[in-house]
This record gives C-alpha cells, structure tokens and sequence, in this order.
C-alpha cells in the first residue's frame, strides 16, 4: 500500500509513545491516525519517519528505533507484527515492510545496529525474523556484528582489573605468570551480552545484502 505523509506533530507524537514504552497511548495515537487518513495501523506506522534534517534535530529514525535501542522487546514486537499482518488488501509488500525494518537514519544505522550496540539480543530476534539485514553498514561502515563485537570488547575490559601482585620488569611492562594446563582446567568464561549477540547473529541471521561481511572499525 503506498504510504501516507504525517505531520511532524504527529509523528513526535508516535515516537514520543514508543520512547516512553507507552503501549496504551501507541495504540491510541495508531486508531485517530488511522482513522484520520483511513489507513491501517501498518501503513501509519511505516509513514512515521522523523525526516526532519539532522542539523534541525531530526533523527531520520522510524518507530522501529527506538524499542531497539531502550530493549522496549513487547513494544517492537508489536510495531513489527502490526507490520507484517493484516488483510491483504490492506499489508505491506515484502519490500515495503523491509525497508522500514531496515531503515536508515541520518547516521545511517537501522533499528538492527542500535538493538546490537545495546546488545538486546531479544530484540535483535525479533528484528532478524521480521528480515532485519544483518550486512547493512552505517555511516561509519560498521555493521550491526561489529557493534555487537565492539560491546563485547568493552564489557570485558570493564571487567578487568589491574593484579596488585603483578610484578614489573625493567622496562616497566608487567610480568604476568602464565599457568599451564590441560584444556579441562581452562575456567568457563560466561559470555557477555555482546557476545550472545555476535554468536546469535553469525548462526542464524543471513546477510541479505551485496556487501555481507567486512566490518572495518571507526577511524
């Protein structure tokens, strides 16, 4: 179905209840849009892009955003099942329900690359299943593996702390005692959330896109 042009006051609105993970007033602000513009609920929400330009403070992100990004898993599961369902007369193409799971914003990122970031792998589920593109890049040229791989890398360095006992040698560098054991004696490490993610993502999400693969790290 073709989609509709919002104000900028009702699409603030439509963010504001998403952000808030005010379920009752989505769902209010979804029936007066629908009933306004007689379209359904998966139209008005595929419509409600924050396209005001970057240096006016606009985002550029769709609803899909920001449940993604606060871990909000009730609230994008059903943005993204209003989405997806319906009479046929009145659902969204394959290709239009994939460009609002993967639209970008003025930084180029999909709701996929700040459910990563943030590392909630529900999220990142419920994302994939709806055809989230696991090889889209941001404007950095990072995609949402990278950013899972990135939290992962600073979950444990914030976990590592320095060993008093460690003793230095002449030159200043530490001198670490290394234990040598068999590989059953090796400690169990849990894995972060950043790594749930990756590993998730690496055995079932599939890059859709040309360009699958080749992270390259923010200069």
């Amino acid at each position: 179905m073709p989609l509709i042009t919002l104000t900028p006051d009702e699409v603030d609105d439509l963010i504001y209840s998403v952000r808030a993970g005010d379920s009752a007033a989505l769902e209010e602000d979804l029936n007066t849009l629908s009933q306004k513009y007689s379209a359904p609920h998966s139209v008005i929400i595929a419509s409600a892009i924050d396209s005001a330009p970057e240096e006016e403070g606009g985002s550029g992100c769709c609803l899909l955003h920001y449940p993604a990004a606060n871990g909000n898993l009730e609230i994008l599961s059903n943005l993204t099942t209003v989405l997806s369902t319906g009479p046929t007369e009145n659902k969204l193409t394959e290709a239009e329900l994939k460009a609002v799971v993967n639209h970008r914003n003025h930084s180029g990122n999909t709701p996929l690359h700040w459910a990563t970031l943030n590392t909630h792998l529900e999220c990142v589920k419920v994302l994939v299943g709806a055809g989230a593109d696991m090889s889209i890049k941001n404007e950095a040229g990072l995609d949402a593996v990278f950013l899972a791989e990135r939290a992962d890398w600073k979950a444990q360095e914030a976990t590592q702390t320095p060993n008093p006992n460690e003793t230095k040698d002449e030159d200043g560098d530490e001198e670490m005692e290394v234990e040598v054991g068999g590989e059953g004696d090796a400690p169990q490490v849990p894995l972060t959330k950043g790594r749930q993610v990756v590993e998730w993502l690496l055995e079932h999400g599939e890059p859709q896109g040309a360009e699958a693969g080749g992270s390259s790290e923010q200069s």
